[in-house]
């Protein structure tokens, strides 16, 4: 058997989309796979649209994304268990091609790529160019997966225990799970041929708020696995050093006019590489704004690295 575990939270616009995809990719693989949705106490209709479906629902306490897929998992009764996010409508023979890899018993996970699923949007369009550049630099071998759509196998689960709910936030979980599957010595698949849309945030608020919570809880990631502070192949070196440009940025307002246009230029330059793939597509509006977004994101990682700081500290002073 085949298990599928759905967290949702507030997932009204989505569901059904999500749902439908899956179940089409189901009959024409012909697995017998089981559909469970973990519900983390959603104020819309979200449960009585999933009612609608053959699935199992579940309902817990709204305590976020990894204590929802661990209470699915739990439940489940696959070998191998795929989690899919409630805002991601699955690709052509998506649950083929990810099968199809845990025929090798040295995998012991595998994921896809994503594709922009609300491209009306630009700031939509934002995230899913910069997702792609990052997505196309990975190997197939990876050592990083993320759960918006990947699939383990259940004993790897039962021995790791599932997700670390000890990260507060929809961030950082995913790469912890990673390093210890890797440590244990299995391969992490990442498919550039398999992909599931996904809807991007279409608020640059909604952005920024996440890119400092990614930030915050990667403080709490590297001090949990300090052997992968030089980065994953999604994230790399520059998640770690680009904050303390931006810490040198502003102690430059003090020293030098030239030394502070030198490295505001600087600053800007470095993401020039991401405009590649908005200007090949004569996305042209999304183009220029990108390297003063990232400008901004770069302030934001620095506040979140700096607060997430603060946390550890308290925590391990409470301790």
């Amino acid at each position: 058997m085949i298990s599928i575990v759905i967290p949702t939270y507030n997932s009204a616009n989505t569901i059904e989309d999500c749902l439908d995809a899956i179940i089409k990719e189901i009959k024409k693989s012909r697995e017998n796979v089981e559909v469970i949705i973990v519900d983390d106490e959603s104020k819309d209709d979200t449960i009585k649209l999933a009612g609608k479906y053959h699935v199992k629902i579940i309902k817990q306490r709204h305590e976020g994304p990894a204590k929802a897929r661990n209470k699915g998992w739990r439940v489940s009764k696959g070998e191998i268990v795929i989690f899919l996010d409630s805002d991601c409508k699955v690709g052509k023979n998506w649950l083929k091609n990810i099968l199809n890899e845990f025929k090798d018993e040295k995998v012991g996970g595998a994921s896809v790529k994503y594709k922009t699923w609300n491209e009306n949007s630009w700031v939509a369009r934002f995230v899913g160019y910069e997702t792609e550049q990052r997505h196309n630099k990975i190997s197939k071998s990876t050592n990083f997966l993320a759960s918006y759509s990947t699939a383990y196998r259940r004993n790897i689960l039962e021995k790791n225990k599932g997700f670390d709910t000890s990260f507060g936030s929809a961030s950082g979980e995913d790469n912890e799970l990673s390093y210890r599957i890797k440590k244990m010595g299995y391969k992490l698949i990442f498919l550039k041929n398999t992909f599931v849309w996904h809807r991007h945030s279409e608020s640059l608020i909604k952005y920024f708020r996440k890119q400092y919570n990614h930030a915050f809880w990667r403080v709490f990631l590297y001090y949990k696995r300090p052997e992968f502070i030089k980065g994953d192949e999604y994230a790399g070196t520059k998640t770690l050093i680009q904050p303390f440009l931006y810490v040198l940025f502003l102690f430059s307002l003090f020293l030098s006019k030239y030394f502070f246009l030198f490295l505001l230029f600087s600053l800007l330059l470095i993401h020039l590489p991401s405009m590649k793939i908005p200007l090949r597509r004569k996305d042209y509006k999304v183009a220029a704004l990108i390297p003063f977004l990232f400008f901004i994101r770069g302030f934001v990682w620095l506040i979140g690295m700096i607060f997430g700081s603060i946390f550890l500290i308290n925590k391990k002073l409470k301790e």
